[in-house]
């Protein structure tokens, strides 16, 4: 079974880990793979995909753009073709009358505009939430997976010294680029010095706004930005909680890492986070009285959460792992090309 897969960003968040990760897990599991993407993912692919560098980060209706993917396409004549994310699904909506190939789209986030899924004979969501306002005949539902995480210990006092944080009080994260989706004001805005420490880890464009208002609040000893990290799974290991204040998630690394990491979690209510975590660790979006009441009561009660949570980390070491992603994959792949 020849495969494409279609990455339309150059990022280098939890998308782009996905396209990565599945890319080469399928082609561990026979599949002819050819992975079309940014030149910058070359070196984390394996030796098995076949990459092929096609910068697709410019308009999503330029035509030259188009032109280019469905010339590689029609080169490539894929049983399937997977576009991943509205972006790389709607430059496919667009040339599918001119190339070959199954198509199949993977939501990966809420959106307001999903219109161009109607194109895709079947639609995969990260989470029921991404797709529960979609109308489709075909809609499936494949968890992101992630690797064990098989790095050294951290050792919690010099992981403190490294952030100017006393280890003996409660150390929570917060993950995600500083963009207003993901509402780190509202953060910010709840948190309390009772609550101990708050690491926020992401860059982005509101980092000058944040960084104001930890001022303007007297947090500095206790609210740390800590910029992009790629050893977030090593932070998560000496952490005590992880928070999400989010306005719009889909089924956020972060929140499989965390639960890999045997790591409570608190989040507003979006999709992901809604469905798997009990309904006592979930808070309104916009609310931020609740998100400190929660604060205030978690950071006092770590380990009553971790027990609450328990189960579900059990869940996330058999459902979250990259060869279950892979494996629910692989057989929509053979059931939708048997049914053809």
């Amino acid at each position: 079974m020849k495969v494409c897969q279609v990455m339309a960003g150059d990022g280098d968040g939890g998308l782009e880990s996905h396209f990565v990760e599945l890319s080469n897990g399928l082609a561990g599991a026979g599949c002819h793979l050819v992975a079309i993407g940014h030149k910058k993912y070359r070196s984390r692919f394996e030796s098995s995909v076949r990459h092929i560098p096609l910068d697709l980060s410019g308009g999503r209706r330029n035509p030259l753009l188009l032109a280019h993917l469905a010339w590689i396409l029609r080169q490539e004549t894929p049983d399937i073709v997977h576009a991943q994310a509205n972006k790389a699904v709607e430059m496919l909506a667009q040339i599918r009358a001119v190339v070959p190939g199954y198509r199949v789209g993977t939501i990966h986030n809420s959106k307001r505009s999903t219109g161009m899924f109607a194109r895709m004979q079947t639609v995969i969501g990260v989470s029921r939430g991404v797709v529960s306002n979609l109308t489709h005949p075909d809609v499936r539902v494949v968890y992101n997976g992630m690797k064990p995480y098989s790095e050294q210990a951290v050792d919690r006092s010099a992981f403190a010294q490294t952030f100017d944080l006393n280890p003996h009080l409660p150390i929570t994260l917060s993950v995600g680029r500083l963009v207003p989706t993901k509402a780190f004001d509202n953060l910010i805005s709840a948190w309390q010095p009772r609550h101990g420490q708050l690491i926020i880890v992401g860059e982005g464009a509101e980092r000058p706004t944040l960084e104001s208002m930890i001022r303007k609040r007297g947090l500095e000893q206790c609210v740390k930005l800590a910029g992009f990290r790629p050893d977030v799974r090593a932070m998560m290991q000496v952490a005590d909680l992880l928070v999400f204040a989010s306005h719009r998630e889909g089924f956020s690394y972060a929140l499989a890492e965390a639960l890999l990491s045997s790591l409570p979690v608190l989040s507003t209510r979006v999709p992901g986070a809604e469905e798997v975590l009990p309904p006592e660790y979930l808070v309104e979006c916009d609310n931020v009285d609740a998100l400190r009441d929660s604060l205030s009561w978690l950071t006092q009660n770590l380990e009553r959460a971790k027990q609450d949570q328990a189960t579900l980390f059990d869940w996330a070491r058999q459902a979250l792992t990259v060869d279950n992603m892979v494996a629910e994959t692989f057989n929509i792949y053979q059931e939708v090309m048997g049914r053809k």
